[in-house]
């Protein structure tokens, strides 16, 4: 029965599937060398979460005392942190693919959501286009929003 989930999972996310890996229904195929190593909430927490933080605050502003301050970036430092914190999010989504998070095609919908639109903001981030990343921020964030509605997570 797990084999059979397994299938469909990798079936359904349409990946590349290495030729070591027998076809579907031509037999069992080996354990996947790479597994979670925290749940799935702190994966969220302490992976995908902080990248995204990055990528949304570049529509950020920010109003204290000293008036108010736009958080897009403006140094190459700044821009720096913004494509490190895109990459990191493109290839964190991933880890929520491997069997062990992989809850069923919608998931997997999901997830390849949201790295067309990580990926997105990295290259944009690479590109210095502020305008860019500010659209793909407000995707990210519908992403995000669906997924955690679709599977009641708060």
């Amino acid at each position: 029965m797990m084999v059979a989930w397994r299938c469909m999972v990798f079936a359904a996310a349409t990946l590349a599937v290495p030729a070591v890996v027998p076809a579907l229904g031509q037999g069992v195929a080996p354990p996947a060398p790479y597994g979670a190593h925290v749940d799935i909430k702190t994966f969220m927490e302490h992976v995908l979460t902080p990248a995204a933080k990055v990528v949304w605050s570049v529509n950020g502003v920010v109003i204290d005392a000293r008036g108010e301050h736009d958080l897009s970036p403006k140094t190459d430092n700044d821009w720096e942190q913004l494509v490190s914190g895109a990459a990191t999010l493109a290839e964190a989504t991933n880890a929520l693919m491997i069997p062990q998070r992989a809850r069923d095609p919608d998931w997997i919908r999901y997830a390849q959501d949201l790295a067309r639109a990580a990926d997105k903001a990295y290259r944009a981030a690479e590109d210095h286009d502020l305008k860019s990343i500010s659209e793909v921020s407000d995707r990210l964030d519908g992403i995000c929003a669906a997924c955690h509605r679709h599977y009641g997570v708060e």
